[in-house]
C-alpha cells in the first residue's frame, strides 16, 4: 500500500477523511438539536432523508461536471459549500432551518463525492490501483469504528452550537490541504463533430454514461451485482435491530448489542483492506468477488439462525471483511474498465442508483418483517446472494470481465 502513498493521495485522503469527520459532528449536532427543539424522532428521520435525497437528485449531473471540469476545483468548491452550511446550522433556530441546511449539506456531499472518486486513480499509476483502493478502504474502516464515537463526544463536550462551527472550520482546513494537489485537468475525450458545438451539460451526457454501462456487459453486471450488495446490506440496519430485539433479549441491551455488531463489522473492513493482496495470490480477482458474494449470502443465512452472540460476533467481522472486498473489486474494475473521460458518469449514475435502492431496501425490509419475521427476510436475503453469486458464474459477462481483468493483471505484471 505505501507504493500508493504520493503526496497527492495523502493530501486527498487527509482532506477527504477531515471532511468526514466535520460531517459526522454536524450530524449527530443537527440529531440533538433537532430532539432539543421538537423531542420528535419522526425529525430526526426527516433530517437523514433530506440529507439522502440530493444524492439521487444530483449525482448523476454530479458525474457530468466530474467529467467536463476540473475535479479539484469542483472537490473545493463543494467542500467550500459545505463549510458555510455546517456554520450557518450554528445559528439555527427553527425545524425549517435545519431542514433547509440538512438539504444543502447533503447536496455538497453529492457534488463532491464523483469528482472523488473520479480524480483518486488519475494521481497514482494504473498498476497501483488495487493498493490505492486497498488504501482507501483500510481507512474507511478506521473511521467506521472511531467516527461516531468521536463525533458523540465532541457534541457533548462543547455543546451543540460550538460543534457546527468547529465542523466548519474542519470543512476549511480540508480545503486547505486540497490546494497543493497537482490534479490533472478534465480529461478530454474526441467527439463527433455534430457535438463539438455543444459544450453546455445537458441530457445527452447523463445518458452517455448510461450508454457505456449498458453497452459494456460486464460492467452492467458488476453493477447489478453491487446494487443487490447495497440491497442486503442497507436492509441489515434496521432488520438487525429487530432481530437482536427478538433473539438476543438474554444478552443485554439492544442497542449495544446493535452497536457492537456494526463496530465489529468496521475491525472486518480493516483486515480485508490489509490482506486483499494476500487473498488476490491464492484467487483472481473476479472469481474473489463472485465467491466473497456467496459467503456474504451464506454467513447472513448463519446470522438469521443463530443464537449464540460470540458467533454472531465472528459472522459480522467476515461480513466486514467481504464489504470491503467487493468494494475494492468494484472501484478496482471500474477504474480499469471506465474511460477516465467518463468516470465521472459512472460513479455519479452509480451513486443515484445506490441511494434509492438504499431506501428501497428499508423500506421493504421492515415491511417483510412485519410480516414473516425479520429471521424469515435475512434468509431470503442470503439465499438471493447466494443464488446470483452461483448463476453469475455461468453468464458471458461473466467470462468476459474475467478475462479482461487477467489481461489487465498480466499487462501490469509485465
Amino acid at each position: 500500500m505505501k507504493q500508493a502513498l504520493n503526496s497527492n493521495i495523502v493530501l486527498l485522503f487527509s482532506s477527504y477523511y477531515l471532511k468526514t469527520i466535520a460531517y459526522g459532528i454536524a450530524y449527530f449536532a443537527s440529531i440533538a438539536l433537532v430532539m432539543d427543539i421538537s423531542n420528535n424522532p419522526v425529525h430526526v428521520g426527516m433530517i437523514t432523508m433530506l440529507e439522502t435525497l440530493p444524492f439521487m437528485l444530483f449525482s448523476a449531473f454530479a458525474g457530468v461536471l466530474a467529467d467536463r471540469c476540473n475535479r479539484k476545483a469542483l472537490i473545493i468548491g463543494s467542500y467550500l459549500f459545505l463549510a458555510v452550511a455546517i456554520s450557518a446550522a450554528s445559528l439555527a433556530q427553527t425545524l425549517w432551518a435545519l431542514y433547509l441546511l440538512a438539504f444543502a449539506t447533503g447536496t455538497a456531499y453529492s457534488f463532491s463525492f464523483p469528482a472523488k472518486r473520479a480524480l483518486q486513480p488519475s494521481l497514482v499509476e494504473e498498476k497501483l490501483y488495487l493498493e490505492l483502493n486497498s488504501l482507501d478502504a483500510m481507512l474507511k474502516s478506521i473511521f467506521q469504528i472511531i467516527r461516531p464515537a468521536f463525533a458523540g463526544l465532541v457534541v457533548a463536550f462543547f455543546g451543540v452550537h460550538q460543534a457546527f462551527l468547529l465542523a466548519g472550520v474542519l470543512c476549511i482546513i480540508a480545503v486547505v490541504l486540497m490546494l497543493p494537489i497537482h490534479a490533472p485537468g478534465p480529461e478530454k475525450k474526441p467527439e463527433p463533430l455534430e457535438k463539438q458545438s455543444r459544450r453546455k451539460v445537458g441530457l445527452h451526457d447523463f445518458f452517455e454514461g448510461v450508454r457505456l454501462i449498458r453497452q459494456e456487459a460486464s460492467l452492467t453486471y458488476l453493477i447489478f451485482v453491487q446494487l443487490l450488495v447495497t440491497f442486503v446490506m442497507s436492509m441489515q440496519a434496521a432488520l438487525t435491530f429487530l432481530h437482536v430485539e427478538a433473539h438476543f433479549q438474554g444478552y443485554g441491551d439492544t442497542e449495544t448489542i446493535v452497536g457492537l455488531l456494526f463496530s465489529v463489522t468496521g475491525i472486518g473492513g480493516l483486515l480485508g483492506a490489509v490482506f486483499m493482496r494476500k487473498m488476490l495470490g491464492h484467487i483472481r480477482m473476479i472469481p474473489l468477488f463472485l465467491l466473497s458474494l456467496a459467503l456474504d449470502g451464506f454467513l447472513v443465512i448463519i446470522f438469521a439462525v443463530s443464537k449464540d452472540l460470540i458467533a454472531v460476533v465472528a459472522i459480522w467481522i467476515f461480513l466486514g471483511v467481504i464489504g470491503t472486498v467487493n468494494g475494492i473489486v468494484t472501484e478496482t474494475v471500474v477504474q480499469s474498465t471506465v474511460d477516465p473521460a467518463m468516470r465521472g458518469r459512472v460513479y455519479g449514475i452509480l451513486s443515484t442508483c445506490s441511494e434509492p435502492v438504499s431506501l428501497l431496501s428499508t423500506g421493504v425490509g421492515t415491511s417483510l418483517a412485519a410480516l414473516v419475521g425479520s429471521k424469515m427476510v435475512f434468509l431470503f436475503a442470503g439465499a438471493s446472494e447466494v443464488v446470483v453469486a452461483l448463476f453469475g458464474r455461468f453468464l458471458p459477462s461473466y467470462h468476459r470481465l474475467n478475462q479482461r481483468m487477467n489481461q489487465s493483471d498480466e499487462t501490469q505484471s509485465k
